[in-house]
């Protein structure tokens, strides 16, 4: 039997549900000296990841269920999600782990490969020590291992300094598990003393996922607000609209943006529903004092509403703040010796780049500078 398609009745044009029946197979130093970091929550978000639905927000997911989101109209500008056999696609927990992975990659300075604990995962999360953590830590790192992703005229590079217009398949990384008691990996015991410990994980991150994160391809969270944010929905509008607003302290954004690059659940009959959603979470940024207040702006349809976003004066200063210490910790990698040779290269590299450009040299548009110019239209514009 093969592989049907299956599109929902109320699923929008940029989205497509693929269900793929249960007996179908679906193609297939520990540590260092972190004195040199000035602000180890600071972390490296990949601009693929800030802006594409990269971990679902759908809280009843399926096994063997493969997404696909559409960015266009004619079909060809889009992101595939497929999960390995058996399982299903990253959601939030996956997704709060990728950022605590984040957090601890840069306080063993940045390196492409590193190991980790779970006991390390649960700290930066704050789940508990309750029995389970590490059953669901350890399937959330398999989850994010096996998952595999299609970029198709959305993949955002660095080196390109641009959107890749080839296909893409790509994992975020790669998991290996290493059980301390088994006789070759006793030299991995005589840096992990807490005998309760029986598993380490080895975790490398992709190519195209590490080249953004080291060189020009990023944005640079605070990861204990990303942690701290309670939804999963107001955590991406969170690290959406910064991206969108630059330094700007006003932001003007489609409704329907929004629920498209979450993405939340469209229906044109209920799209007030959704919109309540998006008025959840930005009440939760503004309750924890992320933005200074939002405005929602309806004129006609909800379709083609707008939601208005205030920033407080001091964003401004904090965003740029964020952005130069990461910087500074950054180069101070470049007399560290954290990282591999070939890692050390790309570091340099991205170094000479950044040196070399100077202020007023030539303008390189990038899809940064066409989201800005798009966002500032009208919706008829646009």
């Amino acid at each position: 039997m093969s592989k049907k398609e299956v599109t929902k009745k109320n699923t929008p044009w940029w989205e497509e549900v693929i269900d793929t029946p249960e007996t179908e197979i679906v193609e297939e130093n520990f540590y260092i000296e972190e004195s040199f970091i000035k602000n180890k929550n600071l972390v490296r978000m990949d601009i693929n990841i800030v802006q594409f639905p990269i971990f679902s927000k759908n809280t009843k997911r399926k096994i063997n269920q493969i997404i696909k989101y559409y960015f266009n109209k004619n079909r060809d500008t889009y992101i595939t999600v497929k999960p390995s056999a058996g399982n299903y696609i990253p959601g939030e927990m996956e997704e709060k782990i990728f950022i605590a992975l984040m957090q601890i990659m840069k306080e063993r300075g940045m390196p492409k490969k590193f190991m980790v604990t779970s006991t390390e995962l649960r700290d930066k999360l704050k789940i508990g020590s309750n029995a389970s953590y590490g059953t669901v830590i350890k399937n959330s790192l398999l989850r994010l291992s096996e998952t595999n992703y299609n970029f198709k005229n959305t993949m955002y590079s660095s080196e390109k300094k641009g959107v890749i217009k080839e296909e893409i398949s790509t994992q975020i990384l790669s998991l290996k598990i290493i059980t301390l008691s088994l006789k070759e990996n006793s030299k991995y015991r005589k840096e992990i003393p807490d005998k309760r410990i029986k598993e380490i994980y080895e975790i490398n991150i992709s190519d195209h996922f590490y080249s953004n994160i080291i060189q020009k391809g990023y944005m640079v969270y605070n990861s204990g607000i990303l942690l701290d944010i309670g939804t999963s929905t107001a955590r991406t509008i969170y690290m959406l609209i910064e991206k969108l607003r630059f330094d700007n302290l006003h932001l003007n954004i489609d409704s329907l943006f929004l629920i498209k690059r979450i993405p939340l659940k469209y229906d044109k009959r209920n799209i007030a529903h959704t919109i309540k959603t998006l008025e959840k979470a930005f009440i939760e940024l503004k309750n924890k004092n992320l933005i200074e207040d939002f405005k929602i702006i309806k004129e006609s349809t909800w379709e083609k509403s707008e939601i208005e976003i205030f920033f407080h004066e001091k964003s401004k200063e904090d965003k740029q703040q964020r952005f130069f210490e990461d910087r500074n910790d950054f180069r101070k990698l470049l007399t560290e010796t954290t990282v591999s040779d070939t890692e050390h290269e790309m570091i340099e590299d991205a170094e000479i780049i950044e040196k070399s450009t100077p202020i007023e040299s030539t303008v390189i548009v990038t899809q940064e500078m066409i989201d800005k110019i798009l966002g500032l239209m009208p919706s008829k514009a646009r």
